[in-house]
């Protein structure tokens, strides 16, 4: 096993220039990244959709229930279809929805608080979670396109720190298969 994992060390590389690669496309061009990851997740979304409704069709085909996996088809391309032809607009509202989210599981938390206090041990820590939900969702709905531009930001510095990783462990696993001889699988 360990021979096999220090033969393959260029797949490591590999998947580390990768993500060097959209680490510095997010960096340089968040809103052009932001644009291209929502139309290949609409791209995505609609080949689901497609594969569905050729299942849906199969099982019609066949006498079985195909209801369900009709409404899922038609769902998913009509999803995958709107997020092609209105990327911003759909992108705003998926982030706005988001938003929403994080208000309401803030408040909620804020509310736990208030009822649960007397027992409850981390009492800060919990009403920092709350709050943080709450700037959050507040941010999210006030701007979801900005938002949404910087998550790609915070995305991509994890992209280069992570490439950096695989790439720096795909060296060092070279190393070892140099110095290693193999072993019969």
């Amino acid at each position: 096993m360990k021979s096999q994992i220090t033969r393959n060390w260029w797949s490591f590389a590999l998947n580390g220039l990768v993500a060097l690669l959209y680490g510095i496309l997010a960096l340089t061009l968040p809103e052009g990244t932001l644009i291209v990851v929502a139309r290949y997740t609409g791209i995505v979304i609609l080949l689901t959709g497609l594969v569905f409704g050729l299942i849906s069709f199969n099982r019609y085909k066949k006498g079985f229930n195909y209801g369900i996996m009709l409404l899922q088809t038609i769902t998913l391309s009509l999803l995958g279809v709107l997020i092609l032809v209105y990327t911003e607009e759909t992108l705003s509202f998926f982030i706005t929805l988001i938003g929403i989210w994080a208000l309401i599981t803030g408040i909620l938390q804020l509310i736990a608080l208030v009822n649960v206090s007397a027992g409850l041990s981390n009492k800060n820590f919990f009403l920092i979670n709350a709050v943080v939900s709450l700037i959050f969702g507040l941010l999210l709905v006030i701007n979801p396109f900005a938002m949404a531009k910087t998550l790609i930001v915070i995305s991509g510095l994890l992209a280069l720190f992570f490439g950096f990783v695989m790439i720096w462990f795909a060296l060092n696993l070279r190393k070892l298969q140099k110095t290693t001889p193999y072993e019969e699988v």
